[in-house]
């Protein structure tokens, strides 16, 4: 009966300790939301090693015209699992997660396709054909068709026009993450050499034989937009 209290009293005070917060906990990465646990530019680099990240100072606006610097990470590049960051000034809050199918090799100085393994919490991943994407939208998308200098050509999809499944804007997660997915138009003049529109259908029979890459997948947070920030 005695050892019985005593089991009993050990039970009762644990159950009454206060938890104990857990520090240093290192993420889990599963999906490419997951990247948003890391709280800085150390903690990226510890998980990761000095070897595989990459991270330096860029301006994606004029300086002069007071733009701000970012922090952007380059984890595994020119690997299947390779992924940017793009962080504020400081390296401490993570604006911005992408992935890209193109690399450019400074050995042999030339441009490598490499689809990427690292998926959405949707299935979503770069590397993807567009018919793979409209099949997980259950929907026909369209897509803007915008041309750029040299032999680089992207094309946005439309999210009044289609939508992906919960993944524009995603209502319940916090923060509230919001999504933009690039197509890879590089071979749009051989099956549209005579384009008289800015927008494209993915059930336009063209299309759907040509049946474009998804070129790029970019998450970012919307409470630290720059327009938020």
């Amino acid at each position: 009966m005695k050892q019985l209290i005593i089991c009993v009293l050990f039970l009762a005070a644990f159950c009454i300790c206060p938890a104990q917060k857990v520090i240093n906990q290192q993420p889990v990465l599963n999906k490419l939301e997951d990247f948003f646990q890391f709280e800085n530019v150390e903690q990226l680099t510890s998980y990761f090693g000095t070897k595989n990240v990459f991270t330096e100072s860029v301006y994606y606006s004029d300086p002069n015209e007071g733009g701000k610097s970012n922090l952007v990470s380059e984890v595994n590049f020119g690997t299947p699992r390779a992924v940017l960051l793009i962080w504020n000034s400081e390296g401490t809050k993570m604006l911005e997660v992408r992935t890209n199918i193109y690399f450019y090799d400074f050995d042999s100085k030339k441009t490598e396709l490499i689809p990427n393994k690292w998926k959405t919490k949707q299935g979503i991943f770069a590397g993807m054909h567009l018919s793979q994407l409209v099949a997980i939208n259950w929907w026909p998308l369209s897509f803007n068709v915008q041309h750029e200098t040299g032999d680089s050509i992207h094309g946005d999809l439309l999210i009044n026009s289609g939508w992906i499944r919960k993944e524009i804007k995603v209502p319940f997660s916090i923060p509230r993450l919001i999504y933009n997915y690039t197509l890879d138009l590089r071979q749009l003049n051989v099956f549209f050499p005579q384009l008289s529109t800015s927008t494209l259908k993915s059930n336009n029979k063209m299309v759907r034989k040509w049946n474009p890459l998804l070129e790029m997948v970019t998450i970012y947070r919307e409470d630290l937009r720059p327009e938020n920030k």
